[in-house]
């Protein structure tokens, strides 16, 4: 079953990097179905089919292979918003919007470490332009770029080059986390970017313990970026 659950993975897995196989495959080992019951760590529910394994295994891509976490509120505006959501979602068994709502922490928690980091002046150099901004997010700073023409690909921030994509974005916060950090947050957020655009085929099943798993591992990239 492992097999199948990297080859399904691996079908759609855009930010894939070498080792993420061997990573998954340790981890898929906590995966397990059983008398109509599939589980997690801690984490069990019955489930109609043992295709809903996959469905399971999807939208708890964290906690599977990162372990327990627990919920933070020291955390950025825009994520504990998504949090929250996350939580009141599962709860009502909207599992589709409560996944992609559990991802969402993941998303705006990358965000927000990049606003983080940036600070409260930014320097942007474009060619023989440099400028200095105050007071833009990474939202405002992408959409500032845009606007003024530029090639995205040529925009340097704070002495970087802007990570104006998710991939590139992900790829920037490598600096703050090891190999099952970044494989949590990079195949997470492919399956949140499925589920955005409606190309489901499995019947989620997101659990409390994800969405502590995210906090947590959103709340470890900004410790380590405090400790910078």
């Amino acid at each position: 079953m492992k097999s199948k659950l990297i080859k399904i993975t691996n079908s759609f897995f855009q930010y894939k990097r070498k080792g993420d196989d061997e990573m998954l495959d340790e981890a898929l080992d906590l995966l397990e179905y059983r008398g109509g019951y599939v589980r997690i760590r801690d984490e069990k529910i019955k489930v109609s089919t043992k295709k809903d394994l996959i469905g399971f295994y999807l939208a708890n891509v964290p906690y599977l292979i990162l372990g327990e976490g627990e919920i933070h509120n020291d955390l950025p505006s825009k994520v504990l918003k998504a949090q929250d959501y996350a939580m009141k979602l599962i709860s009502c068994s909207m599992e589709d919007l409560a996944t992609l709502e559990s991802y969402l922490v993941l998303e705006m928690g990358l965000r927000s470490l990049y606003t983080t980091w940036l600070g409260e002046k930014v320097i942007i150099k474009y060619k023989k332009t440099k400028i200095k901004v105050k007071g833009l997010d990474y939202r405002k700073l992408k959409l500032f770029i845009r606007r003024q023409g530029w090639s995205k690909y040529r925009v340097k921030v704070n002495g970087e080059t802007f990570p104006f994509s998710q991939g590139m974005l992900l790829a920037w916060a490598d600096r703050f986390v090891d190999g099952r950090a970044s494989l949590a947050l990079r195949l997470s957020l492919n399956v949140r970017n499925l589920l955005a655009h409606g190309e489901v085929e499995w019947n989620f099943h997101p659990t409390v313990s994800n969405v502590k798993t995210s906090s947590h591992l959103i709340w470890n990239l900004f410790n380590k970026l405090s400790n910078n």
